[in-house]
């Protein structure tokens, strides 16, 4: 079979990652379609998945997997690794580019063709990011859940009891992340109210929400009130950068119960929507205790979940991924996949990832 259709899938190198994107389902996708997998020996290991279960996969040394044409995995990894590629090589990864300058140098400098997976976009939603929203959502929940019984926590338990009166969640966002968070915490038994950007996504909302859940726009006069009376809240907006105007502010916590719980759940760049949850936490850390109410800030909930996350994003992905071998491999054209493109042969190219790249050229200029 022509070089030019081989598809490589480099063991992950981020610190601790032990999710895999090559599961048994996606070899099968790419290889019954004409394309040749080839993977480093253990790419499942992380998820106790031996290499024999990849029967039709060529199992090879880094060096040659590395050299195909096409290049894919669960995360970029470190920036470093880009330069493993040569000119003309394309790579498919999680990047949150936007986020990292270093990563956003790296793919200047190696001249290489990358796509992000999680700004791949098509009939007006992200695809890719549904699993790894959805599992977010659950953890926040959960994570939060934990928190509220921290010994400077509130102590209530999200299922009422008789004679207790369950938990009181308020979830900002009703997207994949809020959706889920609220799926989660409704079934738990705590009364939920989801606030949305607008009208009409509070009514989309409102036809699949669980019964009993609130749905509400969201405005800084009501969520104000929401506040007063919350035991937790999600923070579950889709972007959250440098520019994002605060919504939930140290003199909002200052109305809050003592002990109430904040997670934010998809975290962003800069100070963001939620700026008292303060620098990212990683698995393990105590929640950050601000005017007495504990901050839980994590951006990697589905990494705690390596089987989950690994099968659950394989399983969806693997159409999207065998779009993207067509459209470098094979020159298929296809809108979808070309909107995940971040970087063409060194050129930065997708808005998000240019806007963020100037923002970091003029702080190194300032």
């Amino acid at each position: 079979m022509p070089r030019s259709r081989t598809i490589g899938f480099p063991r992950e190198s981020a610190p601790d990652e032990r999710r895999t994107l090559l599961t048994p389902h996606l070899a099968h996708a790419l290889t019954d379609a004409g394309f040749r997998v080839i993977a480093e020996p253990g790419i499942g290991c992380g998820i106790d998945q031996d290499d024999t279960v990849l029967s039709d996969v060529d199992i090879c040394g880094p060096e040659h997997v590395w050299s195909a044409p096409l290049i894919l995995r669960y995360k970029a990894g470190p920036p470093a690794d880009l330069d493993r590629l040569a000119p003309g090589q394309a790579i498919g990864a999680i990047f949150h580019a936007e986020g990292d300058p270093d990563m956003l140098t790296a793919l200047t400098r190696g001249r290489v063709t990358a796509f992000s997976y999680e700004f791949l976009r098509e009939h007006d939603g992200f695809p890719l990011a549904v699993s790894g929203g959805r599992i977010a959502g659950i953890q926040a929940v959960l994570t939060g859940s934990q928190a509220l019984q921290h010994v400077e926590g509130c102590g209530v338990l999200l299922g009422g009891l008789p004679g207790a009166a369950p938990a009181r969640v308020v979830i900002i966002g009703s997207g994949n992340v809020g959706a889920a968070a609220a799926h989660t915490a409704a079934h738990l038994g705590a009364h939920v109210t989801v606030l949305t950007r607008t009208t009409n996504g509070a009514n989309t909302y409102a036809h699949r929400a669980p019964a009993g859940v609130r749905v509400e726009v969201n405005t800084p006069d009501r969520l104000a009130e929401l506040l007063t009376t919350a035991d937790l809240v999600v923070g579950a907006i889709l972007v959250s950068t440098h520019t994002t105007p605060p919504m939930v502010t140290r003199d909002h916590l200052a109305t809050m119960r003592p002990g109430a719980v904040i997670v934010d759940a998809t975290c962003g760049y800069g100070d963001g929507y939620l700026p008292t949850a303060g620098p990212i936490q990683e698995p393990g850390d105590p929640p950050q205790i601000v005017e007495g109410v504990l901050h839980v800030k994590r951006d990697a909930f589905p990494k705690s979940v390596p089987v989950t996350a690994s099968h659950a994003f394989a399983r969806a992905a693997a159409p999207y991924l065998l779009r993207l071998a067509h459209y470098v491999l094979d020159g298929v054209d296809d809108p979808a996949i070309q909107s995940a493109m971040i970087a063409d042969r060194g050129g930065l190219v997708h808005p998000v990832v240019r806007e963020h790249a100037e923002l970091y050229t003029r702080g190194r200029g300032a």
